[in-house]
């Protein structure tokens, strides 16, 4: 089993449904740019402890601590989830249709602060 457990800094903005046109929206753009500085943070971690993407087509689970600073009732959680999920597809794992699991905390902390243990299901 591998398991690759991530901290990530900084307010993540919930994914958004959007229509084409959408995208360009102000609120697509404050996505996209949060989307970017996640998958950083995934990237810096990997290269700092060398660790190689996850296996392809292997079933993966998702533990997630997100604490924010302030009222935690003001966005929902699962689209935070969505948006640390994504940002991950493509360079800690190929694709996120491969999570199987997926367990969740939202709290308040002193900042907004993510930690992500991902890896793959077997003997946990």
């Amino acid at each position: 089993m591998i398991v690759y457990t991530f901290h990530l800094e900084g307010k993540v903005v919930p994914y958004t449904r959007r229509t084409f046109k959408g995208k360009y929206s102000d609120a697509a753009k404050r996505y996209h740019a949060s989307q970017n500085a996640i998958g950083w943070q995934y990237k810096i971690q990997l290269r700092e402890f060398d660790w190689p993407m996850m296996p392809t087509q292997t079933p993966l689970f998702l533990e997630v601590d997100y604490q924010v600073p302030e009222r935690i009732h003001t966005f929902d959680f699962d689209n935070v989830l969505k948006a640390l999920s994504d940002a991950a597809q493509g360079i800690v794992f190929k694709n996120d249709l491969w999570v199987d699991e997926l367990h969740a905390t939202r709290r308040l902390g002193s900042d907004y602060r993510a930690t992500i243990s991902i890896g793959t299901k077997g003997d946990k």
